[in-house]
């Protein structure tokens, strides 16, 4: 390789970490529900279409999942098989999403576990990457009820 596509190639990868880092902070803000930290996820004029339940700017999307987040005792979001195509300043990702949700309906625990994917259009503006847009979509659900006092392996 010459030495101009060694540097287009280290500034792909460079790119794709910085991606790769967004996502993981993204799941960081929804699990803590930190709503600084997930506006800074999103440009200031991103948008999310969030499974059916949600889609417009991050500026209502933002206080939403804050607020969403206090009907649930915890929460864990995990990303894996990330993808991501750059393309100068604009890059496409999709990954898979699992989310665990626990919440108590009249004094019983459940567990909700949710798969699904989310397929972003990110855009580096001023030198940082940044989610203009996302689709999530969700494939599949899981509740069941949690029992206490069964022994724990540990």
């Amino acid at each position: 390789m010459s030495a101009v596509n060694d540097a287009a190639a280290l500034q792909t990868l460079i790119a794709k970490d910085c991606i790769t880092q967004v996502l993981i902070r993204y799941c960081d803000a929804a699990d803590s529900a930190d709503e600084a930290l997930l506006r800074s996820v999103f440009h200031a004029d991103g948008s999310d279409e969030h499974a059916g339940m949600f889609a417009g700017k991050i500026d209502e999307l933002a206080p939403m999942m804050v607020k969403m987040h206090e009907r649930f005792t915890l929460t864990q979001h995990s990303i894996d098989n990330i993808a991501i195509e750059v393309d100068g300043d604009v890059a496409h990702s999709r990954c898979r999403i699992t989310a665990h949700h626990r919440y108590e309906v009249d004094g019983q625990a459940y567990h909700l576990i949710a798969g699904g994917r989310y397929i972003d259009r990110f855009e580096k503006r001023a030198g940082e990457w940044r989610i203009a847009h996302r689709l999530t979509y969700m494939d599949w659900t899981l509740t069941h009820r949690v029992e206490d006092g069964l022994p724990s392996p540990f």
